[in-house]
């Protein structure tokens, strides 16, 4: 036998896996991050040859979209309504049929003792500190972490999407840091800007700062509105985002103004990146969760970003853009803001950019999930 024969059989193989991915509300994506990363990631494991299967909920649209390699699987639920009978199905559905099963998000860990199977290997992509959700009921918050319990148990792997949410799986949930990998969410590039985008909503470019956000306290929205409202600037505020019948919702319409502006919820991602990319500034206020999509739509638009002093942003920022921690804070920020010189906001702009481009690409978070699979599968 040659020498280079005696070394491929040393040369570990992983023939094509069979993956399944379950726990978003389906592709392709029309809702948030988890759609989002579920349909990059499933098109980049096809290419490479893999088999994959995509759980999505009852009546997700737009199966003639997709890659005809995907499959989809439709549940009998809709995670929307029915969240962990969801879990239970898709887990149902693909457990000792696949190599491996991804699962966003913990929601279905209460099943993971129910599906154990020595043919497939379970990894979980855990999402961001679910039980310090303040839209939470004490039930639900408790239901979390009995689910981070099991998670923790049960599953072969746990995917943190950013470095403080491993910290936390390993000081409090005492997972081996053998067992967590950080794996990042990645960003589109932005469509081109279109100033009639913004015609459409009364609105010229660098004239307004932008929120985009789901509409709940720990996302600081009623914050932000009070820091903008303290300032002398002459720009508007637009807050983008779906309104529901909370109390919460109905607090922060109290303070729609001339200058405060609710457009509701805008799926249309050009729209979305004509606004991010005229906005005067982006505020971001999110902060339970790692690596947050929104931020990361903003940033590769080059919008300037003021967010909420906490790791989460810090780390996606790279320490490059602009925190707050209070509403006097943030008042203050924003009026110095207005007052950088044009070099200085081109600066905060370059390096929003630059961070994307060169640390959360698709390209690279998909590839970084299929070393993992191969290393899992391997095992």
């Amino acid at each position: 036998m040659t020498g280079s024969a005696s070394l491929l059989r040393f040369i570990p193989y992983f023939p094509d896996m069979k993956i399944a991915i379950i726990g978003s509300r389906g592709i392709p994506a029309r809702y948030g991050g988890f759609e989002t990363f579920a349909e990059h990631l499933s098109n980049d494991l096809v290419q490479q040859g893999h088999t994959v299967t995509v759980v999505v909920e009852k009546g997700h649209p737009g199966a003639e979209e997709l890659n005809p390699k995907i499959k989809r699987i439709a549940s009998a639920y809709k995670k929307s309504v029915h969240p962990v009978w969801y879990y239970w199905d898709s887990l149902r559905l693909t457990m000792g049929k696949n190599d491996i099963v991804l699962v966003c998000g913990v929601g279905g860990a209460l099943f993971y003792p129910m599906y154990r199977s020595a043919k497939t290997k379970l990894i979980t992509n855990v999402d961001g500190l679910e039980h310090l959700r303040t839209k939470f009921s004490r039930v639900k918050k408790g239901y979390v972490r009995l689910a981070q319990r099991l998670t923790r148990q049960y599953s072969q792997h746990i995917i943190a999407d950013g470095t403080g949410i491993r910290e936390f799986w390993e000081n409090h949930l005492h997972v081996p840091p053998s067992k967590i990998s950080v794996i990042e969410y990645g960003a589109d590039e932005p469509k081109p800007f279109r100033k009639e985008d913004l015609q459409t909503f009364g609105l010229e470019s660098g004239n307004y700062y932008l929120i985009v956000a789901r509409l709940v306290p720990e996302n600081h929205i009623r914050e932000m509105i009070e820091g903008f409202l303290q300032t002398s600037t002459s720009r508007k505020l637009i807050v983008v985002g779906t309104k529901d019948t909370s109390s919460y919702v109905r607090q922060l319409e109290d303070f729609q103004k001339p200058n405060v502006k609710f457009i509701g919820g805008v799926y249309d991602k050009q729209i979305l990146d004509s606004l991010r990319a005229g906005a005067f500034a982006y505020l971001h206020g999110h902060s339970v969760g790692g690596t947050n999509p929104s931020l990361l739509e903003a940033m590769i638009t080059g919008s300037i970003c003021v967010c909420h002093d906490n790791s989460f942003n810090r780390e996606v920022t790279d320490n490059a853009q602009i925190y707050f921690n209070s509403i006097p804070e943030l008042a203050r920020t924003l009026e110095k803001l207005e007052n950088e010189p044009k070099e200085k906001l081109a600066e905060y702009k370059q390096k929003a950019v630059e961070r994307v481009r060169t640390h959360y690409t698709w390209d690279r978070i998909c590839k970084t999930y299929t070393t993992l699979f191969e290393r899992i599968h391997g095992k």
